[in-house]
């Protein structure tokens, strides 16, 4: 029975005290470097603020700050990083509205399991120092931890639970490429969150970064140049030419443009030649993909007065073609015979592209 009894207690002590495994793993740090050895591998219900590694299994085994690792590999099992958070951790006794929600807020480094690993996004899990599980996630250069906030809450002589899912809000704003996706129905397990972001990446197959450098507002590309038109009425001649200013606004107004005519007019009539300022004002829009492109404007002139619209042919934006009328000359001269359009050729080079 004494053998028994002892062999029974070696037993035991082995089990309750031996609670590691010597797994084998790549280890790699800040510095890009990567070694491979073994490390005490625990079950672990907090993540660890260290590891205990060795170069091999019988050598001695060293502390590694989660602060140092980069990434670690452990074979046949899970992958995790080293995530620098600030992690709330929220209060357990009841509070009074507008009171503070968070007893202390904790900024460290986290040994985070890696769970959903993509080019795009990546989702963690970490249990905090009250062995509750938090979630990650890292889109690019930033992280983003998904809060799920429950707190005792005392509202008059009546004791409620508040739980606010802001994790729902935050995954809406991370996932904003894909506004269709349920993020309101989450919820705020490992499955949930990895089921939604597999429809993420599934179904939202623009590269994010793309996405937002389409969603930046470009410049304006400005261009200088000249223009020259003819007008010819039953009663004058009139010749004019300067200097123009092409205001091409950015992508997202979709080929809008302003146009700024400063010049002069010779105007042959029965009674001399007459030579005055010219001052033009126009907004329009370009319309097709190619070189060749429609245009169409309209403004005010000193030429042609108000409503002075103009129609053309233009190429790469910077080459035109174009004929202009004004309605409100037609009246002036009391006939469409007596007013013909006004013929204009424009030229204008890009000052930036």
């Amino acid at each position: 029975m004494r053998f028994l009894f002892t062999f029974l207690s070696c037993i035991l002590s082995g089990t309750l005290f031996g609670q590691y495994q010597n797994r084998p793993v790549a280890l790699t740090d800040r510095n890009d470097k990567t070694t491979t050895g073994f490390i005490h591998f625990y079950d672990w219900d907090k993540s660890p603020g260290y590891i205990e590694f060795g170069r091999d299994s019988l050598s001695y085994y060293t502390r590694i700050q989660a602060k140092d690792i980069q990434k670690l590999t452990i074979n046949d099992g899970p992958v995790y990083e080293g995530l620098y958070l600030k992690m709330p951790y929220y209060v357990k006794t009841p509070i009074s509205v507008g009171e503070r929600i968070y007893e202390r807020v904790d900024s460290t480094y986290y040994l985070s399991e890696l769970l959903l690993d993509s080019q795009s996004i990546k989702l963690y899990r970490i249990f905090d120092a009250n062995a509750t599980a938090r979630f990650v996630i890292a889109k690019y250069d930033s992280l983003a931890l998904l809060h799920n906030i429950t707190i005792p809450l005392i509202k008059g002589p009546m004791l409620y639970t508040y739980n606010d899912p802001a994790y729902r809000k935050q995954l809406r704003e991370l996932l904003y490429e894909c506004p269709t996706l349920r993020t309101d129905a989450a919820q705020y397990t490992e499955s949930s969150i990895i089921k939604l972001l597999k429809e993420y990446l599934t179904f939202c197959r623009i590269d994010s970064k793309i996405y937002l450098e389409q969603k930046k507002w470009s410049k304006p590309i400005v261009g200088v140049g000249g223009f020259g038109s003819i007008w010819q009425t039953k009663y004058q001649r009139t010749v004019g030419y300067g200097v123009t200013a092409q205001i091409l606004f950015p992508r997202q107004f979709h080929n809008v443009f302003a146009v700024i005519d400063l010049g002069n007019v010779r105007q042959t009539t029965f009674t001399g030649d007459e030579n005055v300022y010219q001052i033009g004002l126009y907004a329009g829009r370009y319309f097709g993909k190619k070189a060749i492109q429609a245009k169409l404007y309209t403004g005010l002139s000193t030429v042609l007065g108000l409503f002075d619209t103009g129609a053309g042919i233009s190429y790469k934006k910077m080459l035109s073609a174009e004929i202009r009328y004004s309605p409100l000359m037609n009246k002036i001269y009391d006939s469409f015979l007596q007013v013909t359009p006004l013929i204009n050729l424009r030229a204008v080079v890009p000052l930036s592209r």
